[in-house]
């Protein structure tokens, strides 16, 4: 269970509480949104340095081609991202043209300095709903991006009741992580590693320039820490 300490709490309630998009939001819209931002600048240090392993699998609808890669991802201590292949099959356009595009622009998209992250600064909120996910109470909002960068997107994000932290983000990327790619919509769903939420799994439809739509499934799981050897 995440503890925050009190200080931190009314900080964070100081700080976003009096937002425009927060003050027309029910008042569990504002305590959820204040126990979010303090939740995932907690855990920020247990989303670096640290690996998992990675299923991905993706396919060319129109064109009935496909492709899967197996390997691990790795984030630096300095939230750098990078890959050790382990397998890679299928189709060679699937794993050119989809495949290593998108982890190329993952790893590009890490090392360049920006702020992506959830906040009144880089977005607009809305409290939407309270619904359940998994059996647990979560809080939905929707999101608006205040400008178009890397990182930042158009859609929901679900926060969980308990934890604070997100269950689920989905939608449009405001600016394409690759010149290769036209359009990005995704779902990731997060699960908790040592008190940290950490991606679990991504379905994305991707609008490629090259091999025209794509659809990703990408699965993590084997959760530790980064290893010297690597």
């Amino acid at each position: 269970m995440i503890r925050f300490s009190p200080l931190f709490l009314v900080a964070a309630i100081a700080v976003f509480a009096d937002t425009p998009e927060a003050d027309g939001a029910p008042q569990i819209g504002q305590q959820v949104l204040a126990r979010y931002y303090a939740a995932v600048t907690q855990q920020a240090p247990k989303t670096k340095s640290i690996e998992m392993d990675m299923d991905f699998s993706a396919r060319l609808p129109k064109l009935k081609k496909e492709g899967a890669l197996l390997g691990r991802r790795i984030v630096s201590s300095l939230g750098k991202i990078s890959f050790v292949i382990k397998s890679i099959t299928g189709d060679n356009t699937v794993k050119q043209y989809v495949i290593a595009k998108y982890l190329a622009g993952e790893s590009e998209m890490s090392e360049k300095s920006h702020d992506a992250a959830i906040t009144p600064k880089n977005y607009k909120l809305k409290y939407r709903r309270a619904e359940s996910f998994n059996g647990r109470p979560i809080h939905i909002y929707e999101l608006s991006p205040r400008k178009k960068q890397l990182g930042l997107f158009k859609g929901e994000l679900w926060i969980d009741e308990e934890t604070a932290l997100p269950v689920r983000e989905s939608g449009i990327f405001a600016k394409n992580p690759s010149v290769f790619l036209k359009k990005v919509n995704f779902t990731r769903t997060y699960a908790m590693y040592e008190g940290a939420a950490l991606p679990a799994r991504i379905e994305s439809r991707v609008e490629t320039r090259i091999a025209g739509a794509a659809d990703l499934d990408i699965r993590y799981s084997n959760f530790g820490p980064e290893s010297s050897a690597q």
